[in-house]
């Protein structure tokens, strides 16, 4: 499990080209054992998803990647200015993309500004993970 978290992490290595100093980025990496969902929800308390992008408060989830992407596959949520405050990270396992899979690796990250936090997690088949991952941001300068 540690050798396919380290693989997704290095699937994050690179600096998304979304990322600037006012943004907020959230991406998850995962394999193709499962479709995952990631859920964003911002300061305001708005939730960023496949069903709610672009969001009120300017987030966007920039591809929603079901099981006939190929793998690895990254999500991203994106604000262009990030608000103050908490931020919550959830994610979703509604989909099987292979038979008998019962854990699916996967990895999140937020980068706000300078601040980078990555979280390594298991997600199951079925199952919803409200929060995998809450931080406190900083606003970003104007």
């Amino acid at each position: 499990l540690a050798a396919r978290h380290e693989a997704l992490a290095q699937r994050l290595a690179p600096v998304p080209a979304a990322a600037t100093a006012a943004s907020l980025v959230v991406r998850l990496a995962f394999d193709a054992e499962a479709d995952l969902d990631l859920y964003v929800t911002d300061a305001a308390h708005e939730t960023v998803y496949f069903g709610n992008s672009p969001s009120g408060t300017g987030g966007e989830l920039l591809a929603d990647l079901r099981c006939d992407a190929p793998a690895p596959r990254v999500e991203t949520v994106v604000f262009a200015q990030r608000r103050p405050g908490a931020v919550r990270v959830g994610v979703d396992a509604p989909e099987r993309c292979r038979k008998g899979v019962r854990l699916v690796p996967f990895v999140v990250e937020v980068r706000a500004g300078e601040r980078h936090v990555v979280q390594r997690g298991v997600a199951i088949p079925g199952r919803f993970e409200v929060i995998v991952l809450e931080i406190e941001v900083d606003g970003a300068a104007r």
